[in-house]
Order: C-alpha cells, then structure tokens, then sequence
C-alpha cells in the first residue's frame, strides 16, 4: 500500500503519502462473514479507534486498495493519527525486515 512507516519505538506507524513510497504488510480474511462486525470492533479496540471522550484516538481505520501478487484489491488500514516528526523512516516499509536489521 503507499504510504510511510516509521518506528515509534514501542510499535511501527503507517502514514499514507501520495508517492511511490510502499508499506509492506500482511493481509488477513475473515472467512466467516457474520463474525466481521465482531472482528473489526476488536481490531478497532485494540489500535485505539475506539476511544474515551477523555482519550486521544491512536489511529484512524481507512479501506484502501493493496496491491496482493500484482491484484489490486481492498482492505482495511490502521493509519496512525499522531505526530511522526523526529521519528527514524522505515525506508523498505516493511517492519520485519528492519527490526531483523536492527538486532
């Protein structure tokens, strides 16, 4: 998907962008689709979407199109909602491969 990755320390943060910049990242199905609703309200939980009205919404959920061995096809994103300014860029976009680097 385009956007920028950056470490935040604790956890990674995808920022979308308009540029040939990539986050590489994992795409999961829900195979059952009556649990989806479910599903989602515990995704949205758990990435801080759903907030107090005292808290600080962490990320925003967006559908977006990913590309999936050269398909195009839509999926849900948790983009985070805060500052990334003196944050490190992930420059291959892909968590994995940089917290291996980073060892």
């Amino acid at each position: 998907m385009r956007g920028t990755l950056y470490d935040l320390g604790q956890y990674p943060a995808g920022v979308p962008v308009a540029r040939e910049n990539f986050i590489i990242g994992e795409l999961y199905t829900i195979k059952n689709e009556s649990e989806f609703s479910w599903a989602i309200g515990q995704l949205d939980d758990y990435e801080g979407v759903t907030v107090e009205p005292d808290e600080v919404q962490l990320y925003k959920r967006e559908l977006i199109d990913v590309m999936v061995n050269n398909t195009v096809t839509s999926a849900w994103i948790y983009w985070y909602n805060g500052k990334t300014e003196g944050c490190p860029v992930i420059e291959s976009g892909d968590m994995i491969q940089y917290l291996q680097q980073k060892k």
